[in-house]
């Protein structure tokens, strides 16, 4: 059969098909990199935004399929619109896979909702995406434009080894070691394992106490320093990042945190909270309680105590019969490290495995808040007590562990350091609408009446150039 198709029709459908296959075998550069700022996507975060990353990215196996997540600090976004554009790259791989990632506040508002945080110009995002190639993750790329940032991977397993891992958030200007020895020694008898700190400043009597600890491999010291400059471009045109992010952005640095747990259990807890149950070891009450049932944390109502003589003294004998004040405060609470996808300071705000759900426990939160004087509040009785056994032994331990760490000579406390801080804060709330970011605003009222050991580590934060 003869076809009879005129000859502006051939070439027509010539052009037509160049056009096609040009497209077709057409591999745009933004498919595994972006070299010009004019090839930035529609609501892509790109090198004007003012965001600062963890230098590290996380590959978390808890999920099914495996997640990939990244941590930030940053102006608030549109957690449906704005999104980042990342390369993965793969060990014996040449060419990286190409992937939008979207984010999301930590906190779940942005602005915060709290009234200190909600001035506060830098929030805690997370970014994350499934991924379906898994396995020999070697970095992370993320383009911004011209500026580009490279993050090391970090893989998250789920946890086998019986024990508690405490997180600490940021110590900054810490001065209380007394905290410290109660706290882990406490911890201790209740089944903790491993201490995770992310510290920034202390004392040089604090340090040398976090300094023993670390030498016996139960501490780990994760440096949390200054947050570091945006790019000279743009660093300008918007707040210093210390001088507007909450509290040393504690909230990125617990979600953080959990992420580097081995143990089986784990929780949030400051160097004055404690939490033990009625009977017998946190370790043992929690792990009967989340071992095949769908409690995935435990919570524990706040108790303030104090103690006679103050351990503040140097003297720990007051630890043995703790006085319970008649104030109420939020509770804290204990966790499946198997099973927590996302933390907030008082409860878990979500979970990998959605079945699983937050329960009371039956124990108490021993909170020993600096400046209650019991003689002024009331009082009252409870059974709580910060070890579970051999009270006189604990506190002989934590007497002769003062007496080794200072070589006999154990150190006063100075309650001016503690109490600049705190006035420092208080002159913050007293401006209004100004966002409490001790970090910055109080470095050189704290300058002033110590010599504060600083973690001073470069590249923890990374802004890109």
């Amino acid at each position: 059969m003869h076809l009879n198709f005129p000859y502006p029709c051939i070439i027509i459908l010539a052009s037509i098909f160049s056009l096609f296959y040009l497209f077709s075998s057409y591999q745009p550069s933004m498919q595994y990199s972006v070299n010009f700022e004019e090839s930035i996507l529609d609501d892509q975060i790109n090198s004007t935004f003012p965001i600062t990353f963890y230098h590290n990215a996380y590959v978390d196996y808890r999920f099914t399929p495996p997640r990939l997540r990244i941590f930030s600090l940053n102006q608030c976004i549109k957690s449906d619109k704005n999104f980042l554009l990342v390369d993965i790259f793969y060990e014996g791989v040449s060419e990286p896979t190409q992937v939008k990632v979207f984010g999301e506040p930590l906190e779940g508002a942005c602005p915060s909702t709290y009234g200190p945080a909600k001035p506060c110009f830098y929030v805690a995002h997370t970014f994350f995406t499934d991924l379906i190639r898994t396995g020999g993750m070697t970095k992370v790329l993320i383009h911004m434009g011209s500026r580009k940032v490279t993050l090391s991977v970090k893989e998250i397993n789920k946890r086998f080894e019986k024990g508690i891992t405490l997180c600490l958030q940021p110590v900054y200007y810490y001065s209380q070691w007394q905290n410290i020895v109660l706290y882990i020694e406490a911890w201790r008898a209740q089944g903790a394992t491993r201490f995770i700190v992310f510290y920034h400043s202390s004392t040089k009597d604090t340090k040398k106490v976090l300094d023993y600890y670390r030498g016996l491999g139960i501490i780990e010291i994760r440096s949390w320093p200054s947050f570091g400059s945006l790019p000279l471009e743009i660093a300008d045109k918007h707040p210093k990042i210390d001088d507007s992010v909450f509290i040393f952005s504690y909230f990125l640095a617990m979600n953080i945190c959990i992420l580097d747990i081995k143990t089986t259990i784990g929780s949030i807890a400051d160097f004055d909270e404690v939490m033990v149950p009625i009977n017998g070891t946190m370790l043992d009450y929690a792990t009967r309680e989340m071992t095949g049932t769908n409690v995935g944390a435990l919570s524990f109502g706040n108790n303030y105590v104090a103690m006679e003589p103050t351990i503040y003294s140097s003297d720990f004998s007051g630890v043995s019969k703790p006085i319970f004040i008649s104030k109420g405060g939020p509770s804290k609470y204990i966790f499946n490290a198997s099973v927590i996808d996302l933390a907030q300071v008082h409860w878990a705000k979500s979970f990998t495995d959605s079945s699983k759900k937050s329960k009371g426990g039956d124990g108490a939160l021993l909170h020993m808040r600096y400046g209650f004087d019991p003689s002024k509040e009331k009082t009252l009785n409870k059974p709580f007590r910060y070890f579970p056994d051999n009270q006189k032994e604990h506190i002989r331990n934590m007497q002769d562990t003062a007496n080794k760490i200072f070589n006999g000579s154990v150190p006063t406390f100075n309650s001016n350091f503690i109490d600049t801080l705190n006035d420092c804060v208080k002159q913050i709330n007293k401006r209004g609408n100004t966002c409490r970011s001790t970090g910055g605003m109080c470095k050189k009222e704290m300058d002033k009446v110590n010599e504060w050991v600083y973690d001073r580590t470069e590249r923890i934060f990374l802004s890109g150039a």
